[in-house]
């Protein structure tokens, strides 16, 4: 069994992947779409103790998931922005990404920003 991460582009939420979950399901594999906090059904969800939303939020939101599904060989699916949010996990969780997968994304290049 596969586990899929799919995580949303801006100004979307985990409910963006409902059509594909199911195919996914069917198939036999695992699959997690949760909402960055500040978007979807967490927009009114800010940062515990404030702060900004942010790209370094969402970076900590799908670690933070991975760690408490204590979650290996990960497929990783970021849409849009969330190309960058990806990346920067399969950095900070080695052994845990086996692929990453970009659906019309930003792939982001070494020392450049996504402006």
């Amino acid at each position: 069994m596969t586990t899929f991460l799919l995580v949303h582009g801006s100004w979307l939420g985990g409910w963006c992947w409902q059509r594909v979950t199911p195919l996914l399901t069917a198939a036999g594999h695992r699959v997690l779409a949760p909402s960055l906090t500040g978007l979807g059904d967490r927009s009114h969800l800010g940062p515990i103790g404030g702060g900004a939303i942010d790209l370094d939020l969402h970076i900590q939101d799908v670690e933070a998931l991975i760690a408490w599904e204590d979650a290996t060989d990960l497929i990783l699916v970021g849409h849009s922005y969330a190309g960058m949010v990806v990346t920067a996990v399969a950095d900070r969780t080695p052994g845990r990404v086996g692929h990453i997968v970009y659906v019309d994304a930003v792939v982001p290049e070494n020392g450049k920003a996504i402006v």
